[in-house]
This record gives structure tokens, sequence and C-alpha cells, in this order.
């Protein structure tokens, strides 16, 4: 009489006196074999949350006045194969909301209906999802806006009916770590000189109480590079003073590394200079100004040096030239004669 209560995760016999049970084992699909030892004085083994949509196979080892002797049950999923969800994944937001997805199963019929349950690591409290999300009236989705209740480790059920054929379940157990979904860093800024760029940015505000160490960045600059949360959220890093840069940061949890959606682009660095028109008009400028500086400098100079030195007047030579009008007046007289 060997039971299995998936919920509690509990492997239960009926006791009796000339049988003493040495171990429990789960053969598990994903994870190989498990064993347990069961509490003294109880009839039972309880096993750590694992998923079980795969199958397990069950065994009791016990000793008896016989021998070793062993029970085995089966654990199956019930239902058509290719009935239960698929592409099934869950994401917490900074902490503030947790989206969880599937799809429909590609055999699972056209009346199928799903539901979504999340249930604690004791299998004690559990809840169905109070925001559903649809496409065609089918439950694909499910949207947890308070996550005060959910625990580090938690498990997750997807089930459900039809009219035509059973529907097998999805189940899935997942810690926060693995689920979190960081946002990218604010207030990107940049603080160049002509041989390095300090980069800096901030936190959003509902990573703020998350340990710098359990966080890591992914800078993209032409090519990624990983930076450790505790580096003071900026990075110094050599350029080429005659390029320009576009810069996106991303985060992730340091030992996951499960990293969040792209900052959006920010540019920084030196346009190259030659192919801007204001600093072509301001060579213009600039030369014009100095040209003339030099023009009204040398003008200046000229007229300085001709009035410290003026010219000095010729000797008038009359004798010459009584001579020269002697001869104009003899070359007048030839003509009218």
């Amino acid at each position: 009489h060997v039971t299995f209560d998936p919920r509690e995760m509990t492997l239960a016999w009926d006791c009796r006196e000339n049988a003493t049970v040495v171990k429990c084992l789960m053969s598990h699909r994903e994870e190989g074999q498990i064993s347990m030892k069961p509490i003294d004085k109880q009839c039972s083994c309880t096993f750590e949350l694992r998923s079980l949509h795969r199958g397990v196979v069950l065994t009791v080892e016990a000793n008896t006045s016989q021998g070793l002797f062993e029970q085995e049950l089966l654990y199956d999923n019930p239902g058509e194969n290719g009935t239960a969800a698929e592409n099934f994944s869950c994401f917490i937001y900074d902490e503030d909301f947790m989206n969880c997805t599937w799809a429909k199963g590609r055999a699972a019929p056209d009346d199928v209906q799903y539901f979504f349950y999340i249930r604690d690591s004791e299998g004690k409290k559990e809840r169905e999802c109070p925001h559903y999300l649809e496409h065609s009236g089918t439950h694909v989705g499910c949207l947890v806006e308070d996550l005060s209740e959910l625990a580090f480790h938690s498990y997750f059920l997807v089930n459900g009916t039809s009219r035509r054929v059973g529907i097998q379940f999805f189940d899935s157990v997942l810690s926060r770590h693995k689920m979190n979904m960081y946002s990218p860093p604010t207030n990107i800024t940049t603080n160049c000189n002509h041989s390095h760029c300090l980069l800096e940015w901030q936190r959003p505000r509902a990573q703020q109480n998350v340990p710098a160490s359990e966080l890591m960045y992914e800078v993209d600059i032409r090519q990624k590079i990983s930076i450790p949360g505790n580096s003071g959220n900026k990075h110094n890093f050599p350029i080429n003073p005659r390029a320009s840069y576009t810069v996106q940061i991303r985060t992730a949890n340091s030992r996951i590394l499960h990293w969040g959606p792209w900052s959006e682009p920010v540019k920084f660095g030196f346009e190259e200079q030659e192919s801007s028109p204001t600093y072509v008009y301001v060579l213009v400028v600039l030369g014009t100004l100095l040209g003339a500086l030099v023009i009204g400098f040398l003008f200046k100079r000229f007229l300085l040096t001709h009035n410290l030195f003026p010219p000095i007047p010729k000797i008038k030579d009359k004798l010459n030239d009584n001579q020269q009008t002697n001869l104009q007046i003899l070359r007048k007289e030839l003509v009218l004669s």
C-alpha cells in the first residue's frame, strides 16, 4: 500500500512490525536517482520540491525477515501526449511584478483551457493566477502584481481541461534569483578627454536594496565588457579622440547572468572635425581676421617708416634747365619755318 502525495512530495506506506524501511528512491528523468531516508518511527519519506510532469518512479526498500524487499510506484502524467502547456517561462521585473507565459500544447484541442497555480516549497499555500493573459479566449499567461507571498523557491503548475480529451499538466520549480529580470541602468553619462572616457550610471529605484556584489553590468561599446556590480557604477576606458561612440548597458544577477533588456543608446566621444560645417566656418572667419591683422600691421609700419625717414629733395640744375628750354624753342621755330 505505497502512496504518493505530489502536493507535499511525500511517499508513504503501511507500517509493519516485521519490516524496517532502509531508504526511499525517486527516479527523476532530469536529475537522476534521488535517495531519502525515512524519519524515525514514521512510515513516509518527504522529498524536496521537484517537477513531476515527465513522470517519476518511486521505490521503497525495506528489510524483512525474508531479506531485502522493494516496492515500486509509477507516478505518471495523465492525459494525452502533447496537450500540456509549452514554452513556459516566468520573469520577475525589478522585484515589482511577475509575468509568466506559456503556449498552447501542439496536440491540445480547440476547447482547451489552462489554469495557473503558485505553491510554496512546503505545499501549504497555493493560489491561482489573479490576472490571466488570453489569446483567442485561451489562458496563455499570468500577471502577478503582489509578490509578498512568493517564496524563494516556488512550485508553478499549469493544468488544463477539455471536453474532448484529458489534458496533461506542466510544472516547474524556480527560484526568485533565476526569475529576476533587472531593468537597465538610468542616467548614463560620459566625461571624455582626448585619451579616456569615464562612463557612469545609476541603478533604477527598484534595485536600490540589491547588494552591489549581486549585480553584474554588461557595457556594449563596439565590444561587450562585463563589469562587476561593486565597481561603483562607473567604467574608465581609452578612446580614439577622432571618433564617436554609442553605448548601451544592461544588468543581471552576478551568479546567474540572466541579462535584462538593453538601455537606450547614448552617443558620446568626438566627431570628425573636418566633416563639421561649423568647424569650417570658424576656420574661415579666423583666417580672414588673421589676414586683416597682418595687412593692417604692415600698412601701419609703412606709414611709421615714411614719417620717420621722409624723401630728400633733389638740387635743381638751372644750367641744364636753360639749355633744354632753348632747344625746345629752336625746335618749334624750325617746325614753323
